[in-house]
C-alpha cells in the first residue's frame, strides 16, 4: 500500500486556510493521487536489509556496577538486566540511481521466550542524498505519520526508548555494525526493569525477531510513504550461556570466556 502526500508552501497553505507554521513545508494526504511510473520505482522496494551477529541478555541480583541508585535504597531489594543487540546493517541498492532526497526504513525488535513476550523495541534506519535539500534534525523534530495496526513513527522517538540511525550518502553494498541495548536496575516487583528481569529468568529460550512496517521515501517535491507487510526479515535463538542468554556468530567458542559478555570486543559505529 503507497501513499503519497504533495509538498505545499506554507505561504500558499496559509492563504487557503488562514493558518501559519514555522515549517517551511507541509505534508498534505491525497486519497486519490495515484503515483507516477518514476514514483512507484522509487518507493516499491526496501533499500536496506538487517541481520544480527551478536545478541546477549543477562540479569543479576543487586545493581549493575555500571549504574548508580539512590543510595537510601536496600541494594538486597534491587536486580538488574542488561542487554546488547548487534545489528549489521547493509545498503542493498546503488541510491544514486533514485531521484529521491532521502530514504528512512522502520523496523520493529521483538523478542519473545518459550513462555511469552519479553521485549519490543522500534528502530529505524536511513541514508540521506541530498543534505541540502533534506534536514534530518527537522524530520526527526517535526515528520509524523501514523496508521492504525501498521505503524506510528513517534513510537520510533528517542523519548520513547526508541530510535534509529541516519548515514549521510551511504554507498551501495556498504555495512556497518550498530549497538542497540538497555540496562537498568529497579525494586523487586515495583519497576518495568523487575518485570524484564522475571521475563528473561522464566525462559528456556529467548528468540529475537525484526520485522519490516514500512519506509519513507522523500523527493524535492513529495514524501511517499510505504506500508511492508511486516514479513520478519531476521530471526534468531538464543540459548543459556553463563548469567543470561547468548547469540554468537562473531567469536570463536574458546574467546567467550575471556571477553565481557555486556561489552564485546566488537567495532561499532556508535
Amino acid at each position: 500500500m503507497k501513499i503519497e502526500k504533495k509538498l505545499i508552501a506554507c505561504s500558499i497553505l496559509a492563504v487557503i486556510i488562514g493558518v501559519s507554521s514555522v515549517l517551511p513545508l507541509v505534508f498534505l494526504m491525497s486519497a486519490t493521487a495515484k503515483a507516477s511510473s518514476s514514483s512507484e520505482a522509487l518507493s516499491s522496494e526496501p533499500w536496506f536489509s538487517i541481520n544480527v551477529p551478536y545478541s546477549y541478555w543477562m540479569t543479576k541480583d543487586g545493581k549493575l556496577d555500571s549504574l548508580d541508585v539512590d543510595p537510601e535504597i536496600n541494594e538486597t531489594t534491587l536486580v538488574s538486566s542488561q542487554y546488547l543487540i548487534a545489528l549489521n546493517l547493509t545498503l542493498n541498492v546503488d541510491a544514486t540511481d533514485y531521484p529521491a532526497d532521502a530514504r528512512i526504513e522502520y523496523y520493529q525488535i521483538d523478542v519473545s521466550s518459550d513462555k511469552g513476550p519479553v521485549e519490543t523495541r522500534c528502530w529505524f534506519v536511513g541514508t540521506v542524498l541530498d543534505v541540502d535539500s533534506f534536514s534530518f534534525q527537522d524530520f526527526i523534530e517535526d515528520f509524523h505519520f501514523a496508521r492504525d495496526e501498521w505503524f506510528d513513527t513517534d513510537e520510533f522517538s528517542v523519548r520513547n526508548r526508541n530510535g534509529g540511525m541516519v548515514r549521510n550518502n551511504w554507498v551501495d553494498d556498504f555495512s556497518l555494525l550498530w549497538r542497540v541495548g538497555n540496562a537498568g536496575s529497579g525494586t523487586i516487583g515495583h519497576s518495568s526493569s523487575s518485570e524484564l528481569v522475571c521475563a528473561i529468568r522464566e525462559a528456556e529460550t529467548l528468540f529475537l525477531s525484526i520485522r519490516r512496517v514500512g519506509w519513507v521515501t522523500f523527493t524535492s517535491n513529495s514524501t511517499i510513504v510505504t506500508l511492508a507487510n511486516n514479513e520478519v526479515v531476521e530471526q534468531i535463538q538464543l540459548e543459556k550461556f553463563g548469567e543470561g542468554f547468548l547469540y554468537n556468530d562473531l567469536f570463536a567458542e574458546e574467546e567467550l570466556s575471556t571477553i565481557d559478555l555486556t561489552c564485546p570486543p566488537i567495532t561499532f559505529e556508535n
